[in-house]
């Protein structure tokens, strides 16, 4: 959490008591044993308001206009009740990014594993693959959307971005890593495993920019025509 700023934020729900403790206006001093822990699911959702504000702005609008002010009104919570729990925009879409791989990708990956380890074969494995990355980029996409504006442009104090190309590095290197499976199974020719995944990363990222352009876009045929494209071009 950012430090308490010295004026007290303006909002109406948060504010201290004559014992300087912060109190969900309401609840006072009565408010009951568990008045502690309402406070804090009151900030952890404001918290979570902020992020998921900032989430939709960067999907829809992009980087330069996701600015604080306008995190607050499609959060509709004040400037300074943002800034009470995080320092400032960088901090924002810092935890963006920590909450989109910590919960989002967590869960996309469990539901994706057990499906491509179920097949019996390294083309079945990149078929499964390549569809249900897609599958799971229609149903996110706008976290990945948000994503790919926060990773390109986000940097540190000295002006070096905070994710660089080594960001992803493991999941190109996961992906190639089954390619070369099929390689060595016969199933696949001889090809450069890591740039196949590469370009192959790059044509399911880039589905959540489509989806953002235009909501009537076909992703199923679009993850059908990008699995026959990869399977034809790998196999031996």
């Amino acid at each position: 959490m950012a430090a308490r700023p010295k004026a007290w934020p303006t909002g109406q729900d948060d504010k201290p008591g004559p014992d300087g403790r912060t109190r969900t206006a309401g609840t006072g001093s009565g408010a009951g044993i568990g008045g502690g822990r309402d406070v804090s699911l009151v900030q952890e959702a404001r918290r979570r308001r902020v992020l998921e504000a900032a989430i939709d702005l960067l999907a829809e609008v992009g980087w330069e206009r996701t600015t604080m002010a306008a995190i607050a009104r499609r959060a509709k919570i004040s400037k300074g009740l943002i800034s009470y729990h995080f320092s400032g925009k960088d901090e924002v879409l810092t935890q963006v990014v920590e909450t989109i791989v910590s919960e989002v990708f967590l869960r996309g990956s469990e539901r994706m594993q057990p499906r491509i380890a179920a097949e019996t074969t390294a083309r079945g494995m990149l078929r499964a693959y390549i569809e249900s990355n897609l599958e799971f980029v229609a149903e996110h996409w706008r976290e990945m959307r948000a994503l790919s504006e926060i990773l390109p442009n986000l940097r540190d104090e000295e002006g070096r971005l905070r994710y660089d190309v080594t960001a992803e590095e493991p999941i190109i290197a996961a992906t190639a890593a089954m390619l070369e499976h099929g390689q060595r199974t016969g199933e696949f020719r001889d090809f450069d495993a890591h740039a196949v995944a590469f370009s192959l990363r790059r044509a399911i990222d880039a589905a959540a920019h489509r989806l953002a352009a235009d909501p009537t876009f076909d992703i199923a045929h679009y993850a059908s025509e990008i699995a026959d494209l990869y399977d034809q071009g790998c196999r031996a």
